[in-house]
């Protein structure tokens, strides 16, 4: 019996730390490497035995550790949010299954004490019972992240944290002092009920609000795309235009340069060069035309973007070279986040290379070996820039030919194992390249 109630115990304890691991997975979206499903639950088990209360403790409060250090240079109000929600979430949700659920069947509260079995069972039905229950309230978490990520309603969420920090402390008190205070479990009973209330409404508001300001970006964004696309159009067409007089002018040059021959006339011949075809020469060999590339990208979001940043530069005095492959597969990869990554890159090397002698940017956009590949190089003031602390929140470089936002670069890469950025620099020139894999192997 003893063998049998062990077992359960230590199993309950492995899906407790899976739970809470599985709802910190939700909320951020950041998806967990594999071993911490085994690493975190042999840890926190072997400090409960050692030292039961820094056991104890540890696990409820290491999610707040690890998001206040994986955010350490980032929002400390989201940091905190993160590391309370999953712990709040599975102690609310397992006193409401034992508290409310399961007395609808016949079931006491007091009887999990006796069957361990029974503990289990509450644990395992946390998860699917609070994610049946979001998408009933239709709560999509990706909405909610991207509104986390922008920093909107901060001082909403401050409310949240404060809130969820007081549940967290009166609900201890009311368990660890259960023998000393009076009525401690209807104590805590009415505490879980009033709370989880103030929970679902706090974090329907949050959806609702994010929703509302999503949906207002979102049309912002499209009209934006449409006046890129209509700047893109207009370059597009005064290309063609100049490509058009070009045709119309070809045939009198021709008859020019036949003339010439027939009469041997190698003056003239050397004159219609000098006049006319150098100078032609030299405007066809214009970078400008390069932008015609972006025909490419079918996708009329990324185009509508590129050409706005590219249209923006080329109006600056710099010089433009951009290569697009045929096919472009982001795979996995959110197109809204891939934009916000390419945008930043962008700003950055217009930003910089206008500070050099000669502004430049090249681009290339292709896909090889599984693998989609976005390269934006840019000339710079300095032979070689320094590229220490450049992914930090907060750091500037604009005195080191960079500019701001690669730390939200970092924080959306974060997001997609199969993504990686490579930063170089050398002979005054500073390249990145984004990577996404097809298939990442763990």
């Amino acid at each position: 019996m003893y063998i049998y109630n062990f077992l359960f115990e230590e199993l309950t304890f492995l899906v407790h730390i899976i739970v809470v691991l599985m709802l910190y997975q939700q909320i951020t979206g950041t998806k967990m490497r594999f071993y911490f499903y085994f690493l975190l639950p042999v840890a926190f088990r072997l400090l409960f035995y050692i030292v039961p209360p820094i056991g104890y403790f540890s696990s409820l409060l290491f999610w707040l550790f690890y998001s206040l250090y994986k955010n350490k240079f980032g929002n400390r109000i989201l940091a905190i949010f993160y590391g309370l929600y999953p712990i709040v979430v599975e102690s609310l949700f397992s006193r409401v299954i034992t508290f409310d659920l399961l007395p609808m069947f016949g079931i006491s509260v007091g009887i999990t004490d006796k069957y361990p079995a029974l503990s289990l069972l509450i644990e395992l039905l946390i998860f699917p019972t609070f994610y049946f229950l979001t998408k009933t309230i239709q709560i999509d978490f990706k909405n909610l992240q991207i509104g986390f990520s922008k920093n909107q309603l901060k001082y909403y969420l401050l409310i949240f944290d404060i809130s969820m920090s007081i549940y967290f402390v009166l609900l201890q008190i009311f368990v660890i002092f259960k023998s000393v205070l009076p009525n401690a479990l209807t104590l805590r009973r009415n505490l879980v009920g009033i709370y989880v209330v103030f929970f679902l409404i706090m974090l329907i508001f949050l959806h609702s609000k994010f929703t509302d300001e999503i949906d207002r970006e979102l049309k912002e964004q499209k009209d934006n795309q449409l006046r890129d696309l209509e700047k893109y159009s207009r370059h597009i067409e005064s290309l063609y235009e100049e490509i058009r007089l070009f045709r119309h002018d070809y045939i009198n040059i021709i008859t020019s340069i036949k003339s010439g021959i027939e009469l041997n006339d190698m003056a003239s011949i050397q004159n219609v060069y000098d006049t006319v075809l150098s100078k032609t020469v030299k405007d066809f060999s214009d970078r400008k035309y390069d932008i015609a590339n972006l025909s490419k990208i079918e996708n009329m979001a990324l185009k509508s973007v590129l050409s706005a940043k590219l249209l923006e530069a080329y109006n600056k005095g710099v010089e433009i070279a951009i290569e697009v492959d045929s096919r472009q597969d982001l795979y996995t990869f959110e197109l809204l986040d891939f934009i916000t990554i390419i945008s930043i890159l962008l700003d950055n090397a217009i930003e910089a290379t206008l500070l050099s002698r000669d502004p430049k940017i090249n681009i290339a956009i292709f896909t090889h070996n599984d693998s989609f590949y976005f390269i934006v190089e840019n000339k710079t003031k300095d032979e070689r820039v320094n590229k220490n602390n450049i992914f930090t929140n907060g750091f500037s470089t604009k005195g080191e030919n960079r500019g701001i936002g690669l730390y939200k670069v970092t924080q959306i890469l974060d997001k997609y194992p199969n993504a990686s950025i490579r930063t170089q620099s050398s002979s005054y020139m500073f390249k990145q390249t984004i990577e996404i894999q097809k298939n990442l192997q763990i």
